[in-house]
C-alpha cells in the first residue's frame, strides 16, 4: 500500500487508518428518495445524513433555495460490506448535472441467491429499467443490469472469484 502520509509508517496500517474509496452519486435534488430507495430494497445502513436546513444550522454562510430544506448536504451508507456517499450537488461546478453513463455501481457476491434477491427487489419497483436480465453468461452464474429510478446503472454479478 502506497503511504501518502508521508510522516506516517506504512506498515501495520489498520482498517481505521487505510484510505478508502468510495463512490459518490450528485443525485441534484433526489438524493433523500434515494436514500429511501436503498434503505428498503438493498438493506442500506444510513450513516450520516445531513439535510440543507441542518447543514445552514451548522454553517451560518450556508445558503439555499426555499424549497430545498430536506434536500442533501452529504450523507454515507453502508450497503454490504461497502459505503456509499449521496448528496445533491455535482462536483464538477464547470459542467452541468447530468445523469449519464460514465459510471455504474457493481453488486457482486459468491451467492447466487443473495445477487438474485437484490436483483428482484431492485427490478420490483416499475420505475426501474431492465438493462440485462439477470441471467447465466460466459463469465458468471448470474448476471444482470438495471437502471434505477434516480438514474443510477446497478450492475450484479455472480463472481467466482474470492476477492
Amino acid at each position: 500500500m502506497m503511504n501518502i502520509y508521508p510522516d506516517e509508517k506504512s506498515t501495520a496500517q489498520t482498517a481505521d487508518t487505510q484510505v478508502e474509496m468510495i463512490p459518490f452519486l450528485s443525485l441534484n435534488g433526489q438524493a433523500a428518495a434515494a436514500i429511501a430507495f436503498y434503505e428498503q430494497v438493498l438493506d442500506a445502513e444510513v450513516l450520516l445524513k445531513v439535510s440543507y436546513a441542518e447543514m445552514a444550522q451548522r454553517d451560518d454562510s450556508f445558503r439555499y433555495a426555499a424549497g430545498q430544506e430536506e434536500w442533501i448536504t452529504h450523507s454515507v451508507l453502508r450497503i454490504g460490506a461497502n459505503k456509499i456517499m449521496i448528496a445533491e450537488e455535482e462536483q464538477d461546478t464547470t459542467r452541468p448535472w447530468s445523469a449519464g453513463n460514465d459510471f455504474s455501481l457493481c453488486l457482486q457476491s459468491t451467492d447466487h441467491a443473495a445477487i438474485e434477491r437484490l436483483y428482484d427487489r431492485l427490478t420490483a419497483d416499475t420505475r426501474t429499467v431492465i438493462l440485462a436480465p439477470l441471467a447465466a453468461n460466459s463469465f458468471s452464474s448470474g448476471y444482470g443490469a438495471v437502471r434505477d429510478p434516480f438514474g443510477v446503472v446497478f450492475q450484479f454479478t455472480v463472481t467466482r472469484h474470492a476477492f
